[in-house]
């Protein structure tokens, strides 16, 4: 069995000496021996209590309830669920700041590559990053729709010229797929909206300029109707499609 004296169990649970003699001095933490000395001298069961004393510590109880705590007869399970609900809260916590820490880096990035941001720049860029995972999920029912219409026009396209072996289902199969595409295309292009890095205003495209505009995976250039400025819009997934 491990003994430590008061240094040393201080050590093991990461305090200082004056914390375990101070819980010593309250009575919830005693020595499960004391030499004729004087010496105090601390068991691996005593190291447990003390890690058990900071934790609750932690979570803001008094040296009072603390004492009364360890002297209930189900303190296990009350520990338990402590133990639990600190885990939780700490998982919580954790995210939360992963997500910070991911902005924050982001701004880093773009500070070195601009000197100067403006407000309405910090805004769009927070915008963005809150928009991405609902972007992502919109690209996707679209890529999604796109091979599934053109999966059907193979089938279709099989069934023409190898079935009924007739040329002239072409003249159905090609125009019906034409449209399916289209309708997919225009019924997204709904849940879509534009950024302008002029104004910093969103807008809806017309069907026509939409279709027409050159484009990258995350941008399309597109005239502001607010600003009538040309550029590259940033391209979001529109709020109700969160």
């Amino acid at each position: 069995m491990s003994q430590f004296s008061t240094g040393e169990l201080a050590k093991a649970a990461e305090v200082s000496v004056r914390t375990v003699q101070y819980y010593d001095q309250r009575g919830i933490l005693t020595p499960s021996e004391v030499t004729e000395g004087g010496r105090r001298i601390y068991h691996e069961s005593d190291l447990e209590r003390l890690q058990v004393i900071c934790f609750l510590r932690d979570l803001d109880f008094s040296i009072k309830q603390i004492k009364k705590l360890l002297q209930e007869e189900n303190r296990e399970q009350v520990l338990e669920l402590l133990l639990t609900d600190q885990i939780e809260s700490l998982e919580k916590s954790s995210k939360e700041i992963e997500v910070k820490l991911k902005r924050a880096r982001y701004l880093q990035k773009v500070t070195v590559k601009r000197h100067q941001l403006l407000l309405e720049d910090l805004s769009d860029i927070s915008r963005l990053m809150e928009n991405q995972k609902s972007w992502r999920h919109l690209q996707l029912r679209v890529y999604g729709s796109v091979v599934l219409t053109s999966l059907l026009y193979l089938i279709g396209l099989l069934i023409v010229i190898y079935y009924f072996k007739d040329p002239r289902g072409l003249f159905i199969i090609c125009p019906a797929f034409l449209i399916a595409i289209n309708l997919v295309v225009f019924h997204y292009r709904k849940q879509f909206e534009y950024l302008c890095p002029n104004c910093h205003r969103t807008f809806e495209p017309s069907s026509k300029e939409f279709a027409l505009a050159g484009h990258t995976p995350r941008t399309r250039k597109l005239t502001c109707p607010h600003c009538h400025v040309k550029t590259y819009c940033l391209e979001l997934a529109k709020s109700q499609t969160k």
